[in-house]
């Protein structure tokens, strides 16, 4: 499959990670100091896809790997060889059970919704995809952009407006505030 270079936050690359049964991102780093909360960058991505790190020389590649990430490259890595390690890491995900797999149903439930907004989509393909609760703080830093953060206050103008949709829908996912973090996690159809 071809790849295409997405800067980070590309709510195209977040939903093609999320549609595949076992996705494969490689997270490029040109200069580590412009990036001081990569260890958590990393752990948020991870949670849509395994995590190949391509950073500069020097750089830290334990608290990365400690972090999420499937492997850490050096970015001046010949080009052979990195398509070459890139293809073994492919081979590794092969035969491992998919990371997220939204079921037939649901997905159609999804596209009952009739969602324009790419930002709400994602937001819906993110909660029912995922296992575990997504934290306000993850929500805000992956759907940023590089140098900022989404802020709070947006997430939370856009959770309202997606729970409305789904009401609409007999959908829903299941709200946690506690110690100043919320929490969001999709429940099962009200059926």
């Amino acid at each position: 499959m071809p790849t295409f270079p997405q800067p980070w936050g590309s709510i195209d690359a977040y939903l093609s990670l999320l549609r595949r049964p076992r996705p494969l991102a490689v997270l490029d780093v040109p200069d580590i100091s412009l990036v001081p909360d990569l260890p958590q960058r990393i752990h948020v991505l991870s949670r849509l896809s395994a995590v190949v790190v391509l950073v500069p020389d020097g750089a830290d590649s334990v608290s990365l790997l400690r972090a999420g990430a499937a492997n850490v490259l050096p970015r001046l890595t010949s080009p052979m060889e990195l398509a070459s390690r890139i293809a073994a890491e492919r081979r590794w995900l092969a035969v491992l059970p998919p990371l997220h797999y939204a079921s037939d149903a649901r997905r159609r439930r999804s596209l009952t919704l009739n969602i324009k907004q790419g930002s709400q989509e994602i937001l819906l393909e993110l909660i029912q995809a995922a296992r575990h609760p997504w934290c306000c703080h993850d929500l805000c830093l992956l759907l940023g952009d590089a140098r900022n953060p989404l802020s709070r206050r947006a997430l939370q103008a856009r959770m309202t407006r997606l729970t409305r949709r789904m009401t609409e829908c007999d959908m829903s996912f299941a709200i946690t505030n506690q110690w100043g973090r919320t929490t969001f996690i999709g429940v099962n159809d009200r059926s």
